[in-house]
């Protein structure tokens, strides 16, 4: 039969003595105290150190923790640029052709390309870039690019534009995914061709 000591806990001390008979000697010298338990008394339990591990088997699970929402290292622009020419219009095959050079522009530089629209008078897109990443630099380098590409494929437009550029000065870029809107578009165009003088 195993022996063990039990201590009960102070709360238990407590109950006990609120329930139970004390029994004071009021005689001089030492004070002896009885304490009678009911048979009704919590009885204590012991875990051997066996059960405890067969309780809790050791796992090499691995569980997924949710995770606190990421700070974002990007920012995402609606970007705009239209032709230097008003009657280049972006119509037919160069539509083609300018999303496929977007998206491998974008892969060289470590850029992620969102929604791509393509209209005559001009080309907007989605862009997102590192926080570092400054707003003109990737904008010449893209204005750049596509240029080059268009004037080696399309020579037509070097007929009228003599220079390597083939859009218009500036560009509008707007931060946020959602594309510039029809005024906002309208609106840059207008400003464009009047500081061109062709408005």
């Amino acid at each position: 039969m195993n022996s063990f000591e039990y201590s009960s806990t102070e709360t238990e001390q407590l109950e006990v003595k609120q329930k139970d008979t004390q029994t004071v000697s009021h005689e001089p010298g030492p004070v002896s105290i009885s304490v009678t338990v009911p048979e009704t008394a919590p009885s204590a339990s012991v875990q051997t150190e066996q059960e405890i591990l067969t309780d809790h088997p050791k796992s090499d699970e691995t569980f997924e923790m949710e995770t606190l929402s990421q700070i974002s290292t990007e920012l995402t622009y609606a970007c705009l640029l239209i032709p230097r020419f008003s009657d280049h219009y972006l119509t037919g095959d160069i539509t083609r052709d300018l999303e496929v050079w977007l998206k491998d522009i974008c892969i060289s530089y470590g850029w992620r390309l969102g929604s791509v629209t393509i209209r005559p008078g001009y080309i907007q897109w989605g862009l997102s870039v590192p926080l570092t990443a400054n707003p003109a630099q990737f904008m010449k380098i893209i204005r750049q690019q596509t240029s080059l590409k268009i004037m080696e494929d399309y020579p037509r437009f070097t007929r009228k534009n003599v220079s390597h550029d083939f859009w218009a000065p500036g560009f509008s870029i707007v931060h946020g995914e959602r594309p510039q809107s029809a005024d906002v578009i309208n609106n840059f165009i207008l400003q464009t061709r009047q500081q061109q003088g062709i408005f």
